[in-house]
């Protein structure tokens, strides 16, 4: 039996600002004879023991490293995925530009059939008997290795 796997993913996890900070207004002042501090005033800042808070305003989303990280990754996917597209649009107009005549195609809906002709948009097909019109943008690929195994069969 496989043991099971364990998936770590770290996360940047920071404790929030507003743990120890002073309280802003004498509402938020404690009130009562233990605490030392007379009802009505409010504390001063700076008293020993409790760290201050952050003077700046409060950080936003932009600030999270790992935002940050998804932010790279995503924008590293779209660079890849559209130079991957790119490449195929390069090469697929670069095959239908080496096509010509005798060669044997496979159109995008699968039919086979040799070129009889070639015109500037569309190439037109001998399928047995018949002869088919098609776009040059419905050829998938040529096969030209088979072609070559034909001519050297009858030679």
């Amino acid at each position: 039996m496989p043991s099971p796997t364990t998936l770590f993913v770290p996360f940047c996890f920071s404790s929030p600002r507003h743990v120890g900070q002073e309280p802003k207004s004498v509402s938020d002042t404690p009130t009562g004879a233990g605490t030392g501090v007379p009802t009505g005033t409010a504390q001063t800042p700076g008293v020993a023991g409790q760290p201050q808070g952050p003077a700046g305003p409060a950080p936003g989303v932009f600030d999270n490293p790992l935002f940050l990280m998804l932010m790279v990754f995503v924008a590293v996917m779209l660079f890849t995925s559209m130079r991957r597209d790119g490449k195929a649009k390069k090469a697929q107009a670069a095959m239908l530009a080496s096509i010509k005549q005798g060669d044997r195609i496979i159109t995008t809906s699968g039919m086979h059939g040799i070129v009889h002709k070639l015109d500037e948009k569309t190439v037109t097909l001998r399928v047995d008997s018949v002869v088919v019109t098609f776009e040059r943008a419905a050829i998938a690929r040529v096969e030209r290795d088979v072609v070559a195994s034909l001519e050297a069969r009858k030679a």
